[in-house]
């Protein structure tokens, strides 16, 4: 019989006694039962599925959460998505949301927290917001928009369009929630471009990362998701 490391009683003497479990071994033997991956990881389009029994979502839970609570916690916050939150909780919550828990964010929450675990799912879903496949006609529209910015208006929409239902519902989201963010800039020192910086790692990146590729991209991501941020909010 196993042994459960993380507790001082037997493997056999957790599973009829809850109280002994850890929060770890809790959470583990929860996602062990669950026939759901956790949410972070898992496709965006499975995500979507499955929380459609809550209603129509254009954003997973865990989106719409966090955005929930940095608008009405964090606009001013300093830094906002620059700064760290603290990696002992953005874990401890990314796992209590894995196992199926819905923690939920008060006053006393760390904004920066909670603002570090938005980026962390967007970076940990397998196929980014702006899929692979998309990476290059993006950096490609992002070198035209430098030339010539009618015809890069055009191409990026296009492009936006191309895009299946879920991921452009998605970026749409982030991408007006974000505006609403930089309209504080004033206070939170986070401008358009510099939340572009930020986020464009997280919502459009290649297959294969290495140094060469991060930093010759930088630029065009920045541009594109600047140029987002305007086509996603129309007056």
């Amino acid at each position: 019989m196993p042994e459960n490391k993380d507790s001082e009683f037997p493997y056999y003497w957790t599973l009829t006694h809850p109280k002994a479990f850890t929060k770890t071994t809790y959470r583990r033997i929860r996602r062990c039962l669950s026939f759901r991956r956790g949410v972070f990881g898992q496709k965006l389009e499975d995500t979507i599925r499955y929380e459609k029994r809550y209603g129509d979502k254009v954003a997973p839970m865990i989106v719409e959460q966090c955005v929930g609570f940095i608008r009405k916690q964090g606009l001013q916050e300093v830094g906002l998505f620059r700064l760290p939150g603290q990696a002992n909780l953005v874990k401890d919550l990314q796992d209590a949301f894995d196992a199926g828990e819905k923690p939920t964010f008060d006053s006393n929450t760390d904004v920066h927290t909670v603002a570090s675990l938005l980026k962390l799912y967007l970076r940990e879903l397998p196929e980014p917001v702006i899929p692979f496949s998309k990476y290059e006609d993006f950096l490609l529209c992002a070198k035209l928009l430098t030339h010539n910015k009618e015809e890069g208006l055009e191409e990026l929409k296009r492009l936006l369009k191309d895009l299946s239902a879920v991921n452009l519902n998605l970026l749409q989201y982030i991408c007006r929630f974000l505006d609403e963010v930089q309209s504080y800039s004033n206070v939170n020192k986070m401008s358009i471009r510099n939340l572009a910086t930020v986020f464009g790692p997280n919502i459009l990146r290649p297959k294969v990362e290495d140094p060469e590729t991060i930093i010759g991209a930088w630029n065009s991501e920045t541009s594109i998701l600047s140029m987002n941020f305007m086509i996603c909010n129309p007056v």
